[in-house]
């Protein structure tokens, strides 16, 4: 069963963060109107705190104008009972997150070229929401400030979207207030945790510099904090990496120095940068290389496999009509094809097929066969007729002996000895039979039961751990567990709970576990 929500049907949980969690979902409309999206729904122990809820309310009106291909599109902001969520565009890929740590996984380097066409994408979206305007040209002044490789989806398309403006905001005259810092600290611009300074788009160029660098090393930059009390601290500038080509070094240096007048002014600047170095270098890239280079990563089935497509395609085995001749139908189906029907609904009947056609030259042949064999029959028959007939030579007459049987008119001889016939030679003997003993019985071990798999949902989040074994803070993959009652372990640092819940598994079976911390 899926639930329900407002207009959309929630197919999967793919993600949950610190204010909402993320689902699949499909919105379904008349006449089998259907389209895969992705709901973002306000935490439920969230609902009540007014302040994030503004924070989700501001993200969903910012983000509803932001209308760009390197942006994630907002379709609409609903409220149903105690809930708020937004509808936006599902991207069939991965975040930038993600890819960085496949490619970690396999000792793989993502090529500098394909990296700085991830930025480029990246910061053309940032731009054009720095650059947007309300209805009367006034610059909004939207700054993203929180440009992290997790808020990047890069598509199997090869397209790069900017996902998630949960804490941006009108950048115009803003100031951010020490000890309140919003964001992850490793990507966060110095001036965001200095008391009274005014922070502007260039604070978003800064963290696309560590994303950068994060894309071309796998690591992140050695002067990026690592807690909020080194963010308040004052910042080294970036060492260039020796490992990376000058072009790249040059554009990092300038896009994560510490002074914002010493950065580059504004996202477009970056990309000019970025551009001309892939010039000066004669490299191109298209949509398709980065394609490539995530089916490398990921595999042709994750590539092809596009689970809102597959969620489009459950109402797929309708019979469907197709018209044959003199207005009857014929229904068909992926299995076959049935008899054919009349208007009326009942069978119609086949003609039967004439048998095929000899050749003239082969009924030539067969004529002269028969008929020449019908002549030399009649011709026969007709000598037969006049031919002249032999009398009898008339039968010779002996004397009848004693030993001589004798008929009217008739005299029997008795004929040379008759041989007896030879008696057939004995049959050889039966060869006994022998009983065969039944195979004693192999006794063989009980099938071992197929094992299950559970998919734990928890809420907020927790680190779940199965047999000794942690498989990691949820979301997650569905666990594999042997048949039987399964119990696991649910630890929240944040919340200060550990948790253990057990399962019932069938084999081969596949079971949800939920469980709510907050009860």
């Amino acid at each position: 069963m899926y639930e329900q929500l407002g207009r959309y049907r929630l197919l999967k949980l793919l993600a949950t963060g610190g204010m909402g969690e993320v689902f699949l979902a499909r919105q379904e409309g008349p006449a089998g109107f259907a389209k895969v999206v992705v709901v973002k729904r306000i935490l439920r122990h969230l609902a009540q705190d007014q302040g994030f809820i503004d924070l989700f309310l501001n993200e969903a009106k910012l983000a509803g104008q932001l209308q760009h291909p390197n942006v994630a599109q907002v379709f609409g902001l609903e409220h149903e009972g105690n809930s708020w969520f937004i509808a936006m565009e599902y991207v069939h890929g991965k975040s930038l997150r993600d890819l960085l740590d496949e490619a970690g996984r396999r000792e793989l380097k993502v090529p500098p070229r394909i990296a700085a066409h991830l930025a480029v994408q990246a910061l053309a979206g940032l731009h054009f929401a720095h650059e947007l305007t309300d209805e009367r040209g006034q610059p909004l002044g939207i700054l993203h400030r929180d440009v992290t490789p997790e808020n990047l989806l890069v598509g199997f398309s090869g397209a790069v979207k900017l996902v998630d403006f949960g804490i941006a905001r009108a950048m115009t005259g803003a100031q951010t207030r020490v000890g309140q810092p919003k964001g992850k600290v490793a990507y966060m611009a110095p001036e965001l945790t200095q008391s009274g300074a005014a922070i502007d788009r260039r604070a978003d160029v800064f963290a696309m510099g560590i994303v950068l660098y994060e894309a071309l090393t796998l690591k992140r930059p050695a002067n990026a904090p690592t807690s909020a009390e080194e963010a308040v601290k004052a910042r080294a500038p970036f060492q260039p990496d020796p490992m990376l080509p000058d072009g790249l070094n040059a554009v990092l240096v300038k896009a994560m120095a510490p002074d914002p007048a010493q950065r580059f002014q504004s996202a477009q600047e970056m990309i000019d940068a970025l551009n001309a170095w892939l010039s000066a270098s004669r490299l191109t890239v298209q949509p398709a290389d980065v394609a490539d280079f995530l089916v490398e990563l990921f595999g042709r089935q994750s590539a092809e496999l596009n689970v809102g497509v597959v969620a489009l395609e459950e109402g797929v085995g309708v019979t469907e009509q197709v018209p044959i001749l003199k207005g009857t139908t014929q229904p068909f189906t992926a299995g076959g094809t049935a008899p054919p029907r009349t208007a009326t609904g009942q069978l119609r009947r086949v003609p039967s097929q004439p048998l095929p056609q000899s050749s003239p030259r082969t009924q030539l042949i067969v004529a002269l066969v028969v008929g020449g064999g019908t002549a030399l029959l009649v011709g026969f028959i007709s000598l037969l007729a006049v031919w002249p007939r032999a009398e009898p030579e008339p039968f010779p007459l002996t004397e009848v002996g004693p030993n001589d049987r004798v008929m009217p008119e008739l005299v029997l001889r008795p004929g040379p000895a008759e041989v007896p016939p030879k008696p057939p030679p004995p049959r050889p003997p039966k060869p006994p039979k022998v009983v065969k003993k039944p195979p004693r019985p192999v006794k063989r071990p009980p099938p071992t039961p197929k094992p299950g798999k559970v998919t734990v949902r928890v809420n907020p989040w927790a680190e779940v751990v199965f047999a000794g074994k942690s498989y990691g803070v949820t979301p997650i993959p569905p666990i594999e567990v042997p048949s039987g009652t399964a119990t696991f372990t649910l630890k929240n640092k944040q919340l200060r709970v550990t948790r253990k819940v057990s399962v019932k598994v069938p084999p081969g079976g596949n079971v949800v576990l939920k469980a709510d911390l907050f009860k």
